[in-house]
């Protein structure tokens, strides 16, 4: 169809590379992931994380200098992947050499990032995660009786991949490539009045009347390149604390936390890997549908906590 637009559902996967991947695979089972290794068609040794959400792998590191290396996003169809491979600097329909396999298509995007369409995984079995606990007492509703509360310390349990912040050149040009390609829609537009535009926004994935995550995607203008940091989803507040104070105990340097955003409204934790990826906790977060019209901001919005720490 000559007028069929693409869409993503959801990010699926994020790709670093670093020189010692067995200390990441340390760092990725103190922040809450299980892991797999493999070699690729190079000969190199690639580090699998996943989590507790059936998905197969939803970070990647292959062996080398430390860097950020793009993305994957999961697309809503097959019709969606075919229509994307037709599309300028595409690349052919190719097999995904990690866990649970499938097809993806492969992009480099206008800041040299590599970006991925990917549909067809296998579904990988879910795994036992925080046990809530469950009623809640407040002030207004006391209904937990009898029953106290008694957690495990441990680490965080990582459900899945949630957003990625990435420093662009241009965010207009970003924007558009990214909307060509995967359907997203703007949330919150950040915009810098004293360059007199828009710099960035909180983007979403387009699944219609389905709800999502506030943002999948935040491309903001900046003088760097790379990532600014990706945020991973946990099963509730209990679960972020108690990771908290794990990756502290464990001696890991601390970026950010804990509070709660302004614009997306999530509890946030962050904080570096041993490569100086900035990554985050998060639970808690807005979800909205295709009909959540477009605000726009200031630039003091990204640093506005509704509490906790400022930046």
């Amino acid at each position: 169809m000559a007028n069929f637009k693409p869409r993503a559902q959801d990010l699926a996967y994020i790709r670093f590379s670093a020189p010692d991947l067995g200390l990441m695979e340390k760092f990725l089972h103190d922040f809450g992931m299980q892991t797999s290794a493999q070699q690729n068609d190079a000969g190199q040794s690639v580090l699998y994380g996943r989590g507790t959400d059936p998905i197969p792998f939803l970070h990647e590191t292959v062996e080398g200098e430390a860097a950020f290396l793009g993305l994957g996003f999961l697309m809503q169809s097959r019709e969606d992947l075919e229509a994307v491979a037709k599309m300028d600097g595409a690349s052919p329909i190719e097999t995904i050499p990690g866990p649970g396999g499938g097809d993806r298509v492969r992009f480099t995007d206008p800041q040299g990032y590599e970006i991925d369409a990917v549909f067809g995984r296998e579904r990988a079995e879910e795994m036992p995660t925080h046990k809530r606990q469950e009623p809640l007492n407040t002030g207004d509703s006391r209904v937990r009786l009898r029953e106290p509360v008694r957690l495990k310390r441990t680490s965080s349990h990582v459900k899945r991949l949630g957003h990625c912040v990435i420093y662009v050149a241009d965010f207009r040009e970003s924007e558009a490539w990214y909307k060509e390609r995967f359907g997203l829609i703007c949330s919150d537009e950040i915009r810098d009045d004293s360059r007199d535009r828009v710099i960035g926004a909180f983007m979403r994935c387009n699944c219609g009347n389905q709800p999502v995550d506030h943002h999948s995607l935040f491309p903001v203008e900046s003088d760097q390149r790379g990532m600014q940091h990706a945020a991973f989803e946990v099963s509730d507040w209990d679960d972020l604390m108690l990771g908290h104070d794990h990756l502290a105990e464990k001696g890991y340097e601390h970026r950010w936390g804990i509070g709660k955003h302004e614009l997306g409204s999530q509890v946030f934790d962050y904080w570096h890997d041993p490569f100086g990826n900035n990554l985050e906790h998060f639970t808690d977060g807005d979800l909205f549908d295709a009909e959540q019209p477009t605000e726009t901001h200031g630039t003091e919005a990204l640093r506005t906590v509704q509490w906790g720490p400022g930046v």
